[in-house]
């Protein structure tokens, strides 16, 4: 059943009992196979930042924030194997976001997060320091065509960072379509969509998810490479797609272990394999999933470097006009000229 026709209250019910009914993952080696589980973490938070989406990884460490608060939260990734409590916690207090931090994904050419406020329009550029630096607001009425507002959680926004062009792929919770927006704001301030292609549908046949789940939305997206991955809350599916709306393959995740899939990001390099971290939306769980290979989605939006800024033009410097010199005065006969005296001490 979609995410969007379940009641919340049920579904954090059951979360408290998945808590407090941890196992571990066996001794399934970690290379098993594409979709197989291969760890597991609980974030150390209560109820409601619990039962937020989000989840970053900078290459180092995983990042999670509330559900729209202002704390950017930063645990080790855990060992392959057995589900374990988030260690190693360092919480940074968030400053410059009004509403709160939704969600964020991790751009490795900045060593920063692109986020979403609680507003679902502000999209920031956030430092590690919690510094949020307001790089544009999606207007609504212009910047989302087609949008339809779908559930009680239509301001729950995922973003992904793609480094490949230097965008951001933006999706609504249990929406259907997912927007793409360059970097930078357009005249007005606002989000410029890509020309080339400033969305994708997830509910289109072919290319839908029914065939597989009984329905289509996107719950989370993330990229790093070639294609999209996206999730779909109450399907433990991961959906593969190009980045103009074809669907290439979908991935089951085995065992997912929780009822709804949401935000993702990529990591290449913490273990033998590549892995999504996908969050869970109710029971705390952030958990690492098996990649398809091993260049399907590399971490930090797919590429280290960092995109050429437009250098900004070294003013031409007004030239200082050559002072006219003092005529040397004329000596009076019979006498030396006299003896300059030194400058005062300290100059």
């Amino acid at each position: 059943m979609p995410r969007f026709l379940r009641h919340r209250a049920a579904s954090m019910a059951a979360a408290a009992v998945l808590l407090l009914q941890l196992t571990p993952l066996g001794t399934k080696p970690a290379t098993a196979a594409p979709g197989d589980l291969v760890a597991d973490v609980v974030v150390n938070e209560q109820y409601p930042d619990s039962a937020a989406p989000s989840v970053a990884f900078d290459g180092t460490y995983l990042y999670h924030v509330g559900y729209g608060a202002s704390v950017l939260h930063r645990i080790n990734v855990p060992a392959a194997g057995a589900t374990q409590q988030a260690s190693g916690q360092v919480d940074t207090p968030i400053q410059g976001a009004s509403s709160g931090i939704m969600t964020l994904t991790y751009d490795a050419g900045r060593d920063a997060f692109w986020a979403v406020g609680g507003d679902g329009l502000s999209i920031y550029l956030l430092r590690k320091t919690g510094l949020a630096t307001l790089a544009f607001s999606v207007d609504p009425n212009t910047d989302r065509p087609g949008y339809q507002p779908v559930g009680a959680y239509p301001n729950e926004v995922k973003l992904a960072y793609d480094a490949t062009d230097d965008t951001i792929w933006y999706s609504s919770d249990a929406g259907v379509r997912i927007y793409h927006y360059h970097t930078y704001a357009d005249a007005q301030g606002t989000a410029a969509l890509v020309d080339s292609s400033p969305y994708i549908d997830v509910n289109v046949p072919p290319n839908d998810m029914s065939a597989e789940c009984g329905y289509s939305q996107s719950s989370g997206v993330t990229v790093g490479g070639a294609h999209l991955f996206v999730t779909i809350s109450g399907c433990s599916i991961l959906f593969e797609y190009t980045k103009t709306g074809t669907k290439v393959a979908a991935l089951h995740l085995n065992p997912y272990g929780g009822s709804n899939t949401e935000d993702l990001e990529c990591d290449s390099v913490s273990y033998s394999v590549p892995v999504f971290w996908i969050r869970d939306g109710y029971d705390g769980h952030i958990r690492a999933f098996q990649q398809p290979t091993v260049g399907s989605c590399l971490y930090g939006g797919g590429s280290a470097s960092a995109p050429s800024p437009i250098p900004t033009p070294t003013p031409t410097p007004t030239p200082t006009p050559t002072p006219t010199p003092t005529p040397t005065p004329t000596p009076t006969p019979g006498l030396l000229p006299p003896i300059p005296l030194p400058p005062p001490l300290g100059r």
